[in-house]
C-alpha cells in the first residue's frame, strides 16, 4: 500500500514538472487564425508629450482590439515588447527588416508597427501604421490615422487622450484590418 501512494504521490509531482517545463503558449486566442505581433509605437517629433505609459498603452489598446475582431491571434505584448524594444526605431522606421527579423523570433505571420506622428495633449493625435509580412517583407497595409476629440480636454492627462483620442483611432484600425483579406 505504501508503495502505490508513493508512486501516485510520484507521478502527480512528474506531471506537475512536465506541465512547469513545458513551453508557454504566448499567442491569446485561436491557432486557426491570423497571428500578429504589436509592437510599440515610437513617438516622433510632434510627440514628445506621450509619455512611457500612453506608448504601452497605446500598444496594448491595439492588441486588445484587434483580438476582440475574433480575426486574429496576437502575441502577448509583453514579449513583442521583449523582442523588440532594442531596436525599436528600426522596427518602425523604413526599413522592413527589423520587423521581419523580430516577427521570424517570435514566428507570427505579420508585424504591426508604426509611429506616432502626433500626440497633442489638447486633444489630437495622428498615427502612421504598418502591417509587415515576415515571410516576404512587403507591407501589406499602410495608413494614417488621425482623431480630434470632440469633447473638451480638462487635464490634458493619459486616461483623456487614450478614452477621447487613441480608442477611436485603434477601433478604426482595428475594424479596417479584419476587413482586409490577409
Amino acid at each position: 500500500m505504501k508503495n502505490l501512494v508513493a508512486v501516485a504521490i510520484l507521478g502527480v509531482a512528474l506531471t506537475g514538472v512536465a506541465f512547469a517545463q513545458a513551453p508557454s503558449k504566448k499567442v491569446v486566442g485561436n491557432n486557426d487564425r491570423t497571428r500578429v505581433a504589436v509592437v510599440e509605437f515610437t513617438p516622433g517629433p510632434k510627440a514628445s508629450g506621450m509619455s512611457a505609459e500612453a506608448k504601452r498603452q497605446l500598444q496594448a489598446s491595439i492588441a486588445f482590439r484587434l483580438m476582440k475582431t475574433n480575426q486574429f491571434d496576437i502575441y502577448d505584448v509583453r514579449h513583442t515588447r521583449e523582442a523588440s524594444q532594442a531596436d525599436l526605431e528600426a522596427v518602425n522606421g523604413a526599413s522592413t527588416a527589423a520587423a521581419v527579423r523580430v516577427g521570424k523570433q517570435l514566428q507570427v505571420r505579420y508585424v504591426l508597427t508604426g509611429t506616432v506622428d502626433e500626440y497633442n495633449t489638447q486633444g489630437s493625435a495622428t498615427l502612421k501604421t504598418r502591417l509587415v509580412e515576415v515571410a516576404t517583407g512587403k507591407v501589406k497595409y499602410a495608413d494614417e490615422l488621425s482623431h480630434q476629440s470632440t469633447k473638451e480636454m480638462r487635464t490634458g492627462g493619459d486616461v483623456e487622450m487614450k478614452t477621447n483620442v487613441l480608442l477611436p483611432i485603434t477601433l478604426k484600425l482595428a475594424d479596417t484590418l479584419a476587413a482586409e483579406e490577409l
